[in-house]
């Protein structure tokens, strides 16, 4: 089945999110310090990922490198997210499903640029990566479950 593209990018940022719930769930149930979690839970995302390795580390049983593995590749889901978030999405052939892409632009002090270009399979990839990365955090990190 080929999924079109503003349905593959809704997909994505639907992942997203769901890994977000994850790990406020998973700061909520493993800290100790109720403000301190709420606090956590309402920084950015990043800084929500050094707290969760941090309580990994210190406050369950999981293999460090497991943890590792899991914080750095919510990370790099992190960054994918904030571009697919935050550029605009075009099309090649105007009105015409199959030609998108996203344009990651850049601000530099000497105008804008264009970096690169997302592409449809590239934003499949990561449909296909964070949908394993869901199932992968809530096998190791089941209180994330808990609401």
């Amino acid at each position: 089945m080929d999924i079109d593209f503003p349905t593959l990018v809704g997909r994505f940022i639907h992942h997203c999110g769901s890994l977000e719930f994850l790990t406020n769930n998973a700061i909520k149930a493993l800290a100790t310090d109720a403000v301190l979690s709420a606090d956590a839970i309402n920084s950015p995302f990043f800084k929500r990922i050094v707290v969760l390795r941090r309580l990994l580390h210190d406050r369950s049983d999981i293999n460090d490198d497991d943890i590792d593995s899991l914080c750095d590749e919510l990370d790099v889901v992190r960054k994918h997210r904030n571009v697919v978030a935050h550029n605009p999405i075009v099309s090649k052939v105007p009105n015409q499903s199959g030609s998108e892409t996203i344009l990651v632009v850049r601000h530099k002090p000497e105008g804008i640029h264009i970096s690169e270009e997302m592409t449809r399979d590239e934003v499949a990839r990561l449909v296909e990566q964070t949908n394993k990365l869901m199932r992968r955090f809530v096998q190791l990190v089941p209180v994330a479950m808990e609401t």
